[in-house]
């Protein structure tokens, strides 16, 4: 039975001006051993695709990123010490699927699984259903770009609050989605790693 994490509520209204972050971004490679704070963790879900307007009606909800024809197709799950969990953007909630820690298959590069945090971004091709995305050749050209402003998002929120990421694309998706228990139409795109910077423990 998987179980509900509830996050506190994202803080919208933090102050950090746009170009400041935009200059400010980096792709980080050291990070310190500190686990991310719950409070952290919630603001940097909802900053890479949280929700911004729930669905009405027949009108699908919005995020913070966009999607091809808002298929939504990309789910995010966080990789901790305590298990795997899956984003729900609608109620800003971490379901955990598996209480097993999996961080190592994060990416093949050895320095990657020192970081405290691992997002995994997956495609339910499932969710594509429009009439543009007529081959899974054109799907996952669309997931690919989808996913690009996700982890464009979680690069800006670290560049504004003091932590370090980069995404991964040295990975070894068959593995990672073995242990993750993902099925035929869930594919692995990108994982990308968060950690405070040393200096800011």
């Amino acid at each position: 039975m998987s179980e509900m994490v509830t996050l506190p509520a994202p803080q919208k209204e933090l102050d950090f001006p746009l170009m400041k972050a935009l200059a400010n971004r980096r792709s980080t490679r050291k990070w310190s051993d500190k686990p991310l704070s719950k409070q952290d963790l919630s603001n940097l879900l909802w900053a890479a695709c949280g929700q911004t307007r729930e669905q009405k009606g027949r009108t699908k909800s919005k995020r913070t990123t966009p999607s091809a024809c808002n298929a939504q197709e990309i789910r995010v799950y966080v990789l901790l010490e305590d298990g795997i969990f899956h984003y729900h953007d609608d109620v800003h909630a971490l379901e955990q699927t598996h209480s097993v820690d999996v961080r190592e298959f994060i990416g093949t590069q050895k320095m990657m699984k020192s970081a405290p945090a691992g997002l995994v971004f997956v495609a339910d091709l499932l969710r594509m259903t429009s009439p543009l995305f007529r081959s899974e050749e054109i799907q996952q050209l669309f997931a690919w770009v989808d996913t690009g402003y996700i982890s464009q998002n979680v690069y800006l929120f670290c560049a504004a609050f003091g932590l370090g990421t980069v995404s991964l694309g040295l990975v070894d998706r068959d593995l990672l989605s073995e242990k993750m228990s993902l099925k035929a139409h869930e594919k692995i795109v990108l994982t990308q790693v968060v950690g405070y910077l040393k200096n800011n423990q």
